[in-house]
């Protein structure tokens, strides 16, 4: 047989975290969130909501249930500001909000969307244009258009409050009530359901062209949806249409959709204003003013986008002076007495021991092979952990790189248990691939719980 056809040799995978009964190593290499990754310890899925019980009360009073437009989610008196876990918190929220359309944080007042955006590893997004980009970006990779749609198509009166129960049990859209097939099956005329919610987007002012008899004329109709809102985001049609498209025709939808509000939780907005000149700092501010507050778009006269900025205290004293001059002290404080109305503060761990033992357990209970086992910190004491989460400063991130280490050098020394004697080798041994708390240098990224 030719070389070319040739088999790659295959060698029998072993799994050497078998050896303390995981599947893989319980940690993250890098404690940083990666959203969009399939690995539940990277985007953000493994989240300890009691170590961050009280700063999910505070978002959901101040954010949520007030008419706070512009919020912030800031470190508490300056705290270390890298690796406690605002990032994951973030998508927690998002998380919560969207799995029950903000049902349960809401308290059933509002029908809730959220997206999560980060900035773009390029230092491009200077402008208000670019930033509206990336928010619209971050909306095509989640499903909110499938929702709208498939929300329009309920609200039809076409399909009958048996199929409705039927498919909130299952649960599944793209199979259910946005698949013309599966309604053909049900009963469902689709040339009228069609047609009326081609009249409803015709009624909210959006352009003809998204509600064309071609839109609705195939077998797929979300697919023609979708696509009609999947427009050109080229630097140059983007600064020509964006905003418009975003504050206006965006809106329409989802306020047609029946969702009362998207909050867009913004990470890591230092990384915008660092890169700032004088006058783009300026503008930013008056162009928050001008899309969020009291501009002529649909958002901003129906407050229907809240936003909640990440920021570092050191950005913040940057932005502060644009931030008056632009008049948003009077909507939303960046600094003072009166932030705490919009802002979420982070704070520093309390009772450092029960968390050390409550994060171990959450991050290794997904990682074991023996869902029976008991003792959720094996191979770890519960000595070992207090004395790794005080080497790591009580900042979880640091203590997730060090378990992860930690791990790794137990398989490979075949630590059957792994105390404080052998922790305290990890930073006296030569060679020590885990850093010490004074030379440990996390990415400047979002940091994971």
């Amino acid at each position: 047989m030719s070389n070319t056809f040739r088999r790659s040799k295959t060698t029998e995978q072993t799994n050497p975290y078998e050896f303390y009964g995981f599947v893989q190593n319980p940690f993250p290499v890098d404690p940083t969130v990666k959203p969009f990754s399939q690995d539940r310890r990277e985007n953000g899925s493994i989240f300890l909501e009691d170590l961050r019980s009280q700063e999910l009360e505070e978002f959901q009073q101040k954010i949520i249930n007030n008419h706070t437009k512009i919020g912030f989610l800031m470190d508490y008196a300056a705290y270390k500001g890298r690796g406690i876990g605002k990032t994951a918190f973030m998508n927690y929220v998002k998380n919560l909000i969207n799995k029950d359309l903000g049902d349960t944080i809401s308290g059933g007042e509002d029908i809730l969307y959220a997206v999560y955006v980060s900035p773009s590893p390029d230092k491009r997004e200077r402008s208000m244009s670019l930033i509206a980009r990336n928010i619209y970006s971050s909306m095509l990779r989640s499903d909110i258009f499938l929702i709208a749609f498939s929300r329009l198509r309920a609200f039809s009166g076409v399909i009958s409050d048996t199929i409705l129960e039927e498919i909130g049990d299952i649960e599944n859209y793209e199979g259910t009530i946005a698949n013309d097939e599966w309604l053909k099956d049900k009963g469902v005329n689709i040339s009228e359901l069609n047609g009326i919610v081609e009249q409803t987007l015709t009624d909210i002012g959006i352009d003809i062209s998204l509600s064309s008899h071609q839109l609705f004329n195939n077998p797929n109709s979300y697919q023609l949806f979708f696509k009609k809102f999947d427009i050109d985001l080229s630097d140059y049609n983007w600064k020509k249409i964006g905003c418009d498209f975003l504050f206006n025709d965006i809106v329409r939808l989802l306020k047609a959709a029946d969702i009362s509000h998207c909050v867009i939780l913004l990470d890591e907005v230092e990384k915008i204003i660092t890169y700032q000149n004088f006058a783009e700092k300026r503008a930013f501010c008056d162009n928050l003013r001008n899309y969020f507050i009291d501009g002529q778009s649909i958002n901003a006269v129906s407050s229907y986008f809240k936003i909640l900025m990440t920021i570092h205290p050191n950005s913040q004293e940057l932005l502060m002076p644009h931030w008056k001059a632009a008049g948003l002290e009077r909507f939303s404080e960046l600094g003072g007495s009166e932030a705490n109305n919009n802002t979420v503060f982070f704070r520093p761990i309390q009772n450092t021991g029960e968390m050390a033992l409550k994060l171990t357990c959450i991050y290794m209970n997904n990682a074991k092979l023996d869902s029976r086992s008991i003792d959720c910190i094996s191979p770890f004491t519960e000595d070992a952990l207090n004395a790794i989460m005080l080497k790591a400063e009580n900042i979880p991130g640091k203590f997730l790189k060090y378990m992860y280490n930690i791990i790794e050098k137990g398989i490979e020394n075949q630590w059957e248990t792994i105390d404080v004697a052998k922790v305290e080798t990890m930073w006296s041994t030569t060679g020590d691939t885990t850093p010490t708390s004074d030379t440990l240098s996390l990415p400047e990224t979002k940091t994971i719980l």
